[in-house]
């Protein structure tokens, strides 16, 4: 079989040969960022495949495109691969110009566009907050006298939390259209509107292969959310007992949403949903892995790393038995940037049950604010026997790494610095 393989991942996590082994011929289209900057390592990266193109232009380039169409010509394509949610559209797209199996544009469309998913899921009966598009101002005006404020603003393609904005009240508003110039024009912006619930958020993640489900498990980001870590607060996450109460309601709503959307029959996954204190409301589902160690978090709990299954599954590899539940807790916690210098950071964490602790950059290193949930200058995994030992490790670990970390804020003009915790 010959596999393009579209990545952004850095090659070092993602070992497609290895995944999916000898007598394939496999073609890495990929961003240049994704390679090791050391020549010896990137040499024995790029030498597992058959041919390489590595882009340094390629989020939004048509370079991506051009060159896909080009290797087709020369290799012939049996199946394109594409694991960041950035390329599902890019590579389905690409599939049905070539007449390739796999996810079809409609299907990925349907994960991608928080619209065209929450239009589905509502007409199939699944709860969620209130929500409309927002093509205009006029439309996001319309949408807060009907339901009030606050109100989430976010687009319909994004990631990440990146351009997700809570809105409070009318000034707030018009300073966001503000902001938006789009939303004055007369073409439609791709944006979407939600009413703020309070919540719980959960998060599951499995994976489904040939229509069956191999893997689902909720876990829980408590008090903390994707939005604070915008604001500089810590995220945290554990995945939940096997008798928490909630597991089977949160299962349930998600293989509901796989079964109402159209679902590739085989795909990782990774739902949303809002604990509020009037039930349980679902947010949004991706078919990709997510993202801030969440795929470490998984392994923890199942000793399975979800990618590499699901890359063995697409190229035709049986998959092991997968445990029903999970033999430890697995947690994560990421603790994202402040504007500001670095003067001081936590050094070997020996805090128990906290399995592993990084810190992304060195004293001496400005910082800015964080553009997406998964930003982060230092994170770390942590395993217990139940959710209440992980929170626990978490719990210290925050305590541990507020004290040792030292930030210079940045001065307003006219004043002078200050070092904060």
């Amino acid at each position: 079989m010959n596999y393009l393989i579209l990545n952004r991942s850095a090659l070092a996590i993602r070992p497609y040969r290895e995944w999916i082994g000898e007598g394939h011929r496999l073609v890495l289209l990929t961003d240049a960022r994704a390679l090791s900057a050391d020549d010896t390592v990137r040499a024995e990266q790029l030498a597992s495949f058959d041919e390489t193109v590595a882009l340094a232009e390629y989020h939004d380039s048509v370079a991506v495109e051009r060159e896909a169409l080009r290797l087709h010509a020369e290799f012939g394509f049996d199946e394109i691969i594409a694991l960041s949610e950035f390329d599902l559209l890019r590579a389905a797209r690409l599939r049905e110009l070539l007449e390739l199996p796999g996810q079809t544009e409609r299907s990925a469309a349907a994960f991608r566009d928080k619209l065209v998913m929450k239009d589905l899921l509502a007409a199939a009966g699944v709860p969620l907050a209130p929500y409309a598009a927002v093509p205009d101002a006029t439309s996001l005006v319309r949408f807060t006298r009907e339901h009030g404020f606050p109100v989430v603003v976010k687009p319909r393609r994004g990631g990440g939390s990146m351009g997700v904005e809570v809105l409070h009240d009318e000034n707030e508003l018009w300073d966001y259209a503000t902001r938006f110039p789009g939303l004055g024009t007369d073409d439609p912006s791709p944006l979407l509107v939600e009413s703020y619930v309070e919540h719980e958020l959960f998060h599951i993640d499995g994976l489904l292969v040939d229509g069956e489900i191999q893997l689902i498990w909720p876990s829980s980001q408590g008090t903390t959310t994707c939005l604070g870590m915008l604001e500089g607060q810590m995220l945290h996450s554990a995945m939940l007992d096997a008798d928490d109460p909630r597991l089977d309601d949160l299962r349930t709503l998600t293989t509901t949403a796989l079964d109402t959307l159209p679902t590739p029959p085989t795909t990782i996954f990774h739902a949303e949903i809002f604990g509020t204190p009037d039930g349980l409301l679902f947010n949004e589902i991706a078919c990709r892995m997510a993202g801030g160690r969440i795929e470490e978090q998984i392994r923890l709990g199942f000793g399975v790393h979800l990618p590499k299954l699901y890359v063995r599954a697409l190229t035709g590899h049986p998959l092991p038995r997968i445990p029903t539940e999970p033999a430890r807790i697995g947690g994560l916690a990421l603790f994202p940037p402040r504007p500001g210098l670095l003067h001081a950071v936590p050094g070997e964490c020996r805090i128990p049950g906290i399995s592993s602790f990084t810190v992304s950059v060195a004293a001496g290193t400005r910082l800015g604010p964080a553009h997406a949930s998964v930003d982060n200058f230092a994170s770390a995994l942590a395993v217990g026997a139940t959710r209440a030992e992980v929170e626990q490790a978490v719990d210290r670990l925050r305590t541990w790494v507020e004290a040792e970390t030292v930030i210079e804020s940045e001065p307003e003009p006219g004043t002078e610095a200050t070092g904060s915790k």
